[in-house]
């Protein structure tokens, strides 16, 4: 045989130095290098050759199915099976060796001293035949074959029946937009004030009308609120000022009603949790695979310190997840659920296909529902004792495996084709439910509460100017005021006495509907005020 290919005699060991690392290490001496000419002959016969007739031991791992499991035959031998031992039968057939499975005491990965990775630092076993993390950086006394698959991990939970993103009211615009409306709410009103005193005192015109600070601010109040307004400016700049505002208006209002309407009508869930930072936020008890990838990730790897920190507030659990009716209770505390997505997909699909059979209505089989994004990648692949001839030999096999897709197919067959109970189910009817009306209820109380403290305030203020004769009344108040108690008109002002003879003198008009008061001001500027409307106490005859 035409190699430096060492076997140990009878203990069928073939982790030894490659053919291609000794041929390097004799590069130098050509004369006595009697594996040379082996260089010139056929090489696919030689590699072919090297296995044919010895027996490997082989590790994998249980329940990792469908990668990876084992069974046990009549005779009490051990019988591999899942996607690795069908990619083992393949390098059998073409190597012609024969082997025997060993299974770790503990179905765990495990370190150099236990689980799968321990029987390979040993040397106990030649190869391992599972789907392991490639872990390079931690064992370098180990080596990987081709890389199979990229596992890619999410977070399953019970479906929400509530959306994360809030009440419905307030779900159009993000918390931005609506500190932005706030603040232009509180803001505009000054502005309009400030440059229509500025445009007054710098033109002197006569014609032109001044308007007070708070009809200022209530008037971008009633504007936002689609509320029509007595202001009636006659300078060029005020007029513009009025009409941005409204223009304003009229498009954030559009905005607003139509991402309302899509959001009301369409079935959208918002996850509370979007990130693996979200778990360690929100204090969220989960719990994942003993003896997994995620396990090792988190323990030893030191990738997802989030979780790490969960786990030693004892908020983080490794279990079996063979047991079913355990992780659906665990579910149903509201745990969350972390594995790969396939085994989430399948868990998913297992639950509807059961629901579907019992005869659940359609809109209860998709309890559980799975996060968007993953938050660890993990390529996967056999590993080897770091010397092995092994890989050299099965990679290109197991490259031909990844790249006709065979392996992809494999891994997901059992699945459909289309998304499982995905995050939106566009199919089910969306009705409105209470808490989509919970900012109307919070805006009823808190204007409640905001009228009640105005009124107390009115009550003490109207103490206070009834005393002091300094506070200048609404004009529904004079109106509505008893012109026969002489006795206390008197001691009104000289101003409010003439209004209250300027408004018996007109009486009151009707139109459209709606009564008003005709006042005619000292200037002849005639003003229509609303009488019956609350509003009517916004103004002020000055």
């Amino acid at each position: 045989m035409c190699s430096n290919y060492h076997s140990p005699g009878n203990n069928n060991n073939i982790t030894l130095n490659s053919p291609g690392t000794n041929r390097r290490n004799n590069n130098n001496n050509t004369t006595n290098n009697t594996n040379f000419t082996c260089i010139l002959k056929d090489d696919t016969q030689i590699r072919q050759d090297l296995l044919r007739g010895k027996r490997l031991k082989i590790a994998t791992l249980q329940n990792d199915w469908p990668l990876s499991g084992v069974s046990v035959n009549s005779s009490g031998s051990i019988i591999g099976g899942g996607i690795a031992f069908q990619i083992v039968k393949t390098l059998q057939e073409l190597y012609g060796f024969s082997y025997t499975v060993s299974i770790p005491s503990q179905n765990i990965l495990g370190d150099e001293k236990s689980g799968i990775l321990g029987l390979l630092y040993s040397g106990q076993v030649d190869m391992a035949a599972a789907f392991i993390p490639i872990l390079h950086s931690r064992h370098s006394k180990l080596q990987w074959g081709t890389e199979l698959i990229q596992n890619k991990y999410f977070i399953l939970m019970k479906r929400p029946t509530e959306s994360a993103s809030g009440s419905g009211l307030l779900a159009p615009f993000e918390i931005e937009v609506w500190m932005l409306i706030l603040l232009s709410l509180l803001v505009v009103g000054p502005i309009m004030y400030a440059i229509i005193r500025l445009r007054d005192k710098l033109c002197h015109s006569s014609q032109s009308k001044r308007f007070p600070m708070s009809n200022c601010m209530w008037f971008v109040y009633g504007a936002l609120m689609k509320q029509g307004s007595t202001l009636n400016p006659i300078t060029d700049s005020s007029r513009m000022l009025f009409a941005t505002w409204w223009l304003f208006v009229m498009i954030l209002t559009a905005f607003y009603t139509a991402n309302l309407t899509a959001f009301l009508t369409l079935s959208k869930f918002t996850l509370p949790i979007q990130t693996i930072e979200d778990i360690g936020k929100q204090s969220h008890r989960w719990f994942t695979s003993e003896g997994g990838a995620l396990e090792y990730a988190i323990k030893v790897d030191g990738d997802l310190n989030v979780l790490r920190y969960s786990v030693a507030h004892g908020l983080g659990y490794f279990v079996d997840i063979n047991d079913n009716e355990k992780v659906k209770q665990h579910i149903a505390k509201g745990w969350l659920y972390l594995n790969e997505i396939r085994s989430l997909e399948q868990f998913v699909f297992d639950d509807y296909i059961n629901k579907t059979i019992k005869g659940v209505l359609e809109k209860d089989r998709c309890t559980y529902v799975v996060t968007k994004d993953s938050y660890l990648t993990r390529s996967m692949a056999f590993a080897f004792p770091k010397h092995s001839i092994l890989p050299s030999l099965f990679n290109p096999v197991m490259l031909s495996y990844v790249e006709s897709g065979i392996i992809t197919h494999l891994a997901s067959k059992s699945l459909p084709n289309n998304p499982i109970c995905p995050l939106d189910l566009r199919s089910k009817e969306r009705q409105l439910r209470n808490s989509d009306l919970l900012t109307t209820y919070i805006v009823i109380i808190s204007g409640f509460i905001a009228a009640s403290i105005a009124f107390i305030f009115e009550l003490l203020w109207r103490n206070y100017s009834s005393t002091s004769f300094k506070t200048t009344w609404p004009l529904y108040d004079v109106i509505n005021y008893n012109n026969n108690n002489n006795k206390k008109s008197k001691h009104y002002p000289k101003w409010k006495r003439r209004l209250m003879s300027i408004t018996n003198k007109n009486p009151i008009i009707e139109i459209n509907g709606r009564e008003y008061y005709s006042i005619t001001t000292h200037d002849g500027t005639k003003r229509l005020i609303p009488v019956r409307p609350l509003s009517s106490f916004l103004f002020q005859y000055k």
